[in-house]
């Protein structure tokens, strides 16, 4: 009877043993890296709320990624625009100050000035970002126009998600901006530039004087494509402000969940070490009263 209490005891004390070690371990674990949770076994509802909110927040990093670099491409398209329309102003007044010139005056100065700004208005809309072409809508691995003023792109918009299912377009084509497609009262600008310099070179001044109106309501229409880039650019500066107060919350959130308690964390490792030695103590009491070769009898 006794040989079988004390094997029981034996067994009671290997299993304190093991069960001690097992949480000494789970506190040595926490006590190095600070976690409270560190494997779903620990706690699976928890687990999973905090994989959840770290996905979300490495979505949102993506997202705002990608939001920060279509910001930077308004701002070039919004330039490219803003040169367009000074370039167009430019024309204008030497369109106005070749009314009641001479041919002769006309031929020599205002001609090759205006070809000049308009080879360069042709290059300024055939500005890239990347590999594509800002001005050339989805159809934009090309230029946007050819030197005689022909569109080769689309109308197509390209759009980027800024937020959680928010896409905001973030370019303009040169078919809306350029050629007043899609405008109500919308102009030709390429076409108005051609008609000026054929119309100084023959000393037509009805071409002359009928590209002034043009180029006046040129600048307008291009204002409005560059108010229309202002709004997705207040758009993408919003969301990203947005995701980063949420990255803050579920960074806290997440915190909250798997962070331990430093104070608590040490006493717990303190306690399971002293519980784990007694366990050894008491283990190696029974051996030494009652040998191995005893027990297995």
């Amino acid at each position: 009877m006794s040989r079988v209490s004390t094997a029981q005891f034996f067994d009671t004390a290997q299993r304190n043993i093991q069960n001690a070690k097992e949480r000494e371990s789970i506190s040595a674990e926490k006590s190095s890296s600070l976690k409270e949770i560190s494997k779903p076994s620990q706690a699976p509802s928890e687990w999973m709320i905090a994989e959840t909110q770290k996905n979300d927040v490495a979505v949102r990093e993506g997202i705002s990624k990608n939001a920060q670099l279509a910001s930077h491409m308004i701002n070039t398209t919004d330039g490219v625009l803003a040169q367009a329309q000074e370039l167009v102003q430019k024309v204008h007044t030497l369109a106005l100050s070749a009314i009641g010139n001479s041919a002769g005056d006309v031929s020599k100065h205002v001609v090759p000035e205006v070809k000049g700004l308009y080879e360069n208005f042709i290059q300024n809309l055939n500005t890239k970002f990347g590999s594509r072409t800002l001005m050339g809508g989805q159809k934009s691995l090309g230029p946007a126009f050819d030197i005689d003023g022909k569109f080769l792109g689309d109308s197509g918009k390209i759009e980027v998600e800024v937020d959680r299912g928010l896409f905001v377009p973030i370019n303009v084509s040169g078919s809306q901006a350029i050629l007043g497609e899609g405008l109500k009262d919308g102009v030709n600008i390429v076409q108005a530039m051609k008609d000026l310099i054929t119309g100084l070179e023959t000393h037509n001044q009805e071409l002359v004087g009928g590209s002034l109106e043009i180029f006046t309501k040129a600048t307008d229409q291009i204002s409005i494509s560059r108010t229309q880039l202002a709004g997705s650019s207040l758009a993408i500066e919003k969301s990203v402000q947005r995701n980063a107060e949420n990255k803050i919350q579920q960074l806290e959130a997440i915190s909250q969940i798997e962070e331990a308690n430093p104070i608590k964390v040490f006493s717990d490792l303190a306690r399971d070490q002293t519980v784990l030695r007694a366990a050894l103590e008491s283990s190696h009491k029974i051996m030494s009263e009652s040998p191995a070769d005893i027990l297995l009898k």
